[in-house]
């Protein structure tokens, strides 16, 4: 089994099972690093500021999961995951709208189980942040994740 990813509703802070790091808002990049290397899957420097880091092997309400952490100069400031579903369905490699659709359903599902919010309209506000699972139009496909306030 894979280790499961947790949210906190009283911070947004993100826990990985078996691995000592908090994941919260300010983290130094560094620290992420060195304490998350055996998830590491990749990164994106984008230039101006941003970096984005990616990581597999956890799961989220016992479903594989992959995430990615924002950094902006260095420090955390959101979190984007995604779900793997038994028996998607896909149409030429790509997950077809009805499995987007049960993606969200599903990860809206166990927000509310983490967090003690409906996610009835997709997005729920906190006092330290936002917490999403939407249909991203542009991208055509889900949309899961938390930003901090600044």
């Amino acid at each position: 089994m894979t280790a499961a990813l947790t949210i906190s509703s009283s911070d947004g802070s993100i826990r990985i099972a078996g691995c000592p790091l908090v994941l919260a808002k300010g983290l130094r990049k560094d620290v992420a690093v060195a304490h998350l290397s055996q998830f590491h899957r990749s990164n994106t420097d984008h230039g101006y500021g941003y970096e984005w880091l990616y990581f597999q092997g956890t799961s989220f309400g016992m479903q594989p999961c992959a995430l990615g952490l924002c950094f902006h100069l260095d420090h955390l400031t959101a979190m984007q995951f995604g779900v793997s579903l038994p028996n998607a369905v896909l149409e030429d490699g790509w997950p077809t709208r009805e499995t987007i659709d049960q993606e969200i359903s599903f990860i809206r599902k166990q927000l509310a189980k983490q967090l003690g919010r409906t996610f009835e309209s997709g997005q729920e506000r906190f006092s330290w942040g936002v917490v999403w699972s939407l249909f991203d139009a542009k991208g055509v496909q889900a949309s899961a994740g938390l930003r901090y306030e600044l």
